[in-house]
């Protein structure tokens, strides 16, 4: 099958351009000697999440414990849960989790801690966490390294945990410095330094020039997408996912609609969305749930009813979260098509 049998609007992945990104990744840390341990989040597909062991990961990272179960029910047992887990249903499924994988969870605080470790000691066995540190994003994690200390040693304390090290999100040049302080703290204080783990694409190839770091955690390089172009981090060429999209409508000279809006692309990262492969000087300026409007103004030639126009998502983990497969290319030639099997496990 060829791309113009496929009905629109779908998801199409350019597999030359994916493995480029994979090769890519992972060659500079195996030259680095660190490990890698893709983020699922993105494509949430475990036969590329196998790809990525065979080309060298050391495990998976994960977001949620639903993605987790899928990941596991492949046989995949490196795994790292990067969230703080809270509650007598997650605790369950996390322990259930644990008697069969490799797996790491991530905590902030000491109120989780304290449950994973109830949970554990109930159980008879021993979750192995790793304590989170704040990033310059200001989300989740110890905000300060003394924070962090207290918390590394809070964890160490509790019986059912088992303290690996840290770990962050983003990281990068831009808090390599208390990075380097939080590892020397937990040296000094004789905590478990065996796992730093850092995270974020825009930062990866950068993960060498931050002291102490052990892994680095990545996800979107897989795919890339118009907001790692913005950063840097990639080029259009970059890019290997596409929504392929029709326009359905030509109400004015200078606006088209395409036959995808929020349900197709997701809202994130807010409008102007994505890059239209065939006009760049296209912008798909408002959506409606099912209806993307394209101002067609700047192009010359402008696009035409029934026309196909491929669009780089501005945010490429929730668009894939959107669709239930995607359609893996070669040129024009449809190779594979995947289902997205951890898409909607946001629990």
């Amino acid at each position: 099958m060829q791309i113009h049998e496929l009905d629109t609007p779908c998801l199409i992945l350019d597999l030359d351009v994916m493995e480029r990104n994979l090769r890519r990744y992972q060659a500079y840390f195996d030259d680095h000697g660190l490990g890698f341990r893709p983020h699922i989040k993105t494509h949430k597909i475990p036969a590329l999440a196998h790809r990525q062991l065979a080309l060298g990961a050391v495990g998976i990272t994960c977001q949620k414990l639903g993605e987790v179960e899928v990941m596991a029910d492949t046989g995949i047992r490196d795994i790292l849960l990067y969230y703080n887990i809270l509650g007598a249903t997650k605790l369950e499924r996390l322990i259930r989790l644990g008697r069969r994988t490799d797996l790491k969870v991530t905590v902030d605080n000491l109120i989780v801690g304290q449950g994973i470790s109830d949970a554990a000691v109930a159980a008879g066995m021993k979750v192995d966490v790793l304590a989170e540190m704040g990033g310059p994003n200001n989300r989740t994690g110890a905000p300060s390294v003394p924070e962090l200390l207290s918390l590394a040693q809070g964890l160490d304390r509790l019986p059912g945990l088992r303290l690996r090290g840290m770990a962050v999100y983003p990281s990068g040049p831009a808090n390599a410095e208390a990075i380097a302080q939080a590892v020397a703290g937990l040296q000094r204080a004789g905590l478990s330094t065996e796992i730093v783990s850092g995270g974020g694409t825009p930062g990866a190839l950068q993960s060498h020039t931050v002291p102490g770091i052990t892994e680095h955690r990545a996800g979107t390089y897989i795919f890339m997408d118009k907001m790692m172009v913005e950063t840097g981090a990639a080029t259009v060429d970059d890019c290997a996912v596409t929504v392929l999209t029709t326009v359905a409508s030509r109400p004015t000279a200078q606006r088209a609609i395409l036959d995808g809006g929020t349900k197709t692309f997701s809202s994130d990262r807010g409008l102007p969305m994505g890059i239209v492969v065939e006009h760049p000087a296209a912008s798909i300026y408002m959506m409606n749930e099912e209806h993307g409007y394209l101002d067609i103004s700047a192009c010359d030639p402008k696009p035409t009813i029934g026309d196909r126009l491929r669009v780089i998502p501005n945010h490429v983990c929730g668009c894939l979260n959107m669709h239930d497969e995607i359609y893996g290319v070669r040129g024009d030639e449809m190779e594979v098509v995947w289902q997205i099997q951890a898409r909607g496990k946001v629990r």
